[in-house]
Formats: C-alpha cells, structure tokens, sequence
C-alpha cells in the first residue's frame, strides 16, 4: 500500500475559515516530504506529463482557502462550469441544508475576493486579478454534517464563473449580476473544456494528475499537482484497514465505491476541490479528504466525475418545468 509514487503531495482539507475536514488536524510540513510545485514540474523533463499539466492546469483556480475546478464551457453561454468542495464553500453559507438552485438570472450571490483562475495568455502566476464566482446549485447535506466531517458523498457542489473580472484592492468588491454575453476566457489550450467527453470514468491502475492551490502561497503561489495510481475498490477497502490500524481518521469512514476512489498520493491544506484528470485531460473528480497520520498509506479521497453528474440529473429531474429552464442554459451540454 505504501507503494512510491511519480510525484506526490499531501492533502489536507480546509474550509474558508481554514478547517480542516479531519478532527482538527492541523498540517506540519515533513523535512523528508517534497511537494512538487507547478513550476517544478513545467520545468521537467517528462514531456508527456508536461504537456497533461499545461493541458489541464487553466482548469483549477482558488476558491476561498480551497481550490476549484471547472468542468465544462459546453453550455448556451460558453461560461465556466465549475466543481468544488462543499467544505470549501463553507456549509454555514448555503440557508439550507436540503438540495437547492440559484436563479443567477435575478438572484446576484457573486464575489470577486478570493475567486482566481490562471491567466489566459497561459502564465502560471495568477497575479491580483479576481473573476466573478457564483454559486449554482448545491446537493443534499446531512443534518448533522461540519465542515470537518462532511462524506464524500455530500461534499461537492457546483458553480459558474463568468467573464467579469476585477483587480484586487483594499475594499472587497462585488460583481454585477452574472453576463452571459460573453463567454469564459480561459486559458484551454486544448479545449478540454469544450471535448465531446470532459470528463470520464476512473480506472483502477490508472496513473492520474490532481492539481490544487495550496494555502501556502508563500512556497506555492503558482499551485501543485500530484500524480499518483487509482486504487481498485480491494485495494482501497484494504487501505481502510491500514489506516484504522494506523489510528488515522479516515480509517472510521467506509469505502464507498459508488461515489468514491482513492488515488496513492499525498496533497497539502488548500487542494481540496482541485481535479484529478486521466491521462487524456478528462476530468475524473474532485478531491475532499485524505489521510494525515504519518504513519498511515498516504491515499485522497475523490469524489467521482459519474457520482456528481448522476447527483445533478437527478436533481435537475425532480424539479419542475419552470425551475428546470431557469438552470438548463448553465448545464446544458453536460446533462
């Protein structure tokens, strides 16, 4: 199970108000753990995983103390589907616990501050330029859920970003309501965003790239990646045992196959929500937990691209006619 990886980082969870999705697990870097920062990689020798990154890396921005990750640009206004952590978002925020929609065509939930995406000439930096982020639609969370102890399965939501941008300044500023007539610059040089299959299925044995921004943005402001081996569903089931033997807490949370996989990595606090991505740039999931005893397999929980789309249609079906037309434009493509 302790199996070495190509490159690996160290994931830890954290909410806007920096928690940690573990029990108060606070993350003290390792003299003996190097987190390979995107640049470090860009500068590689492994063309091939060069070219993946670049490929895939104008797809992850901030969001908070955590990271996004946009799925897909196939919408009718060519704007930014986004993914990211529920933890991230802060579940204080939504004003409700049962699944819900925003109508952005009248109701303005939008921020600028802590809301970035790569540039789109293609530099690494992101600068002070925020965009506008605004919240979509957000899924069944458990009555007694934290953000510290949010599942998986309940741990993601989704947003769009549009072209509204602003430079950051010592007041916080707010965007207008969302415009839909222009669609999302965004540096894709490959148009993964736009591909007949953005996202698929995950393969176990299958080596994968997971990209996130760090809160350290001392040591990482340009953000991290992994890459790291899919475990099957044995394999990770066995990893649980481990690390309940290890006393690590994710240990306590059952494997759940139907919504989940665990990548042989490590990440660093401020990562959750960042993509895991195959070898062909298609979107697999989103990270939300891992293991942080030292001594325990290193393993991230994913939450899977086929869980979250499933979640998605099935909310989008259970509303009316009237309710389904007012977020048809924004998902559109990817129903």
């Amino acid at each position: 199970m302790q199996a070495k990886t190509v490159l690996s980082v160290l994931l830890v969870i954290f909410g806007t108000s920096f928690q940690s999705c573990k029990r108060n697990n606070s993350i003290v870097p390792r003299s003996d753990l190097h987190v390979p920062k995107i640049e470090e990689i860009l500068k590689g020798n492994d063309q091939n995983l060069v070219n993946l990154l670049n490929k895939v890396r104008g797809s992850v921005g901030r969001r908070g103390a955590g990271s996004k990750t946009i799925w897909s640009r196939k919408n009718d206004y060519g704007l930014g589907l986004y993914i990211s952590a529920n933890h991230v978002y802060n579940i204080s925020g939504w004003n409700s616990r049962n699944a819900q929609f925003f109508d952005l065509s009248s109701e303005n939930l939008g921020i600028f501050e802590t809301s970035q995406i790569p540039p789109v000439n293609g530099s690494i930096a992101l600068g002070n330029t925020l965009i506008a982020d605004f919240p979509l639609m957000h899924f069944n969370i458990s009555s007694g859920a934290t953000n510290k102890t949010l599942l998986p399965i309940e741990d993601f939501y989704l947003g769009i970003i549009d072209n509204q941008r602003a430079e950051q300044g010592p007041l916080p500023k707010y965007p207008e309501l969302i415009k839909t007539s222009a669609t999302l610059q965004l540096y894709d040089p490959e148009n993964r965003t736009k591909a007949n299959q953005t996202w698929n299925t995950s393969i176990a044995g299958e080596k994968v790239i997971a990209v996130g921004y760090p809160q350290d943005k001392t040591n990482y402001p340009n953000g991290a990646a992994a890459y790291g081996k899919i475990l099957s569903d044995t394999e990770a089931t066995q990893a649980i045992q481990k690390l309940k033997s290890a006393g690590d807490a994710e240990g306590d949370i059952a494997y759940n196959s139907s919504a989940e996989f665990f990548v042989e990595a490590q990440a660093i606090a401020g990562m959750s929500g960042g993509g895991v991505f195959n070898s062909d740039g298609q979107l697999l999931g989103i990270m939300v937990r891992a293991s942080d005893n030292e001594n325990a397999p290193k393993i991230i929980r994913v939450v899977k691209m086929s869980y979250i789309k499933s979640t998605m249609k099935d909310f989008y079906n259970s509303l009316s006619e009237t309710d389904k037309s007012k977020i048809r434009p924004f998902i559109n493509g990817e129903i």
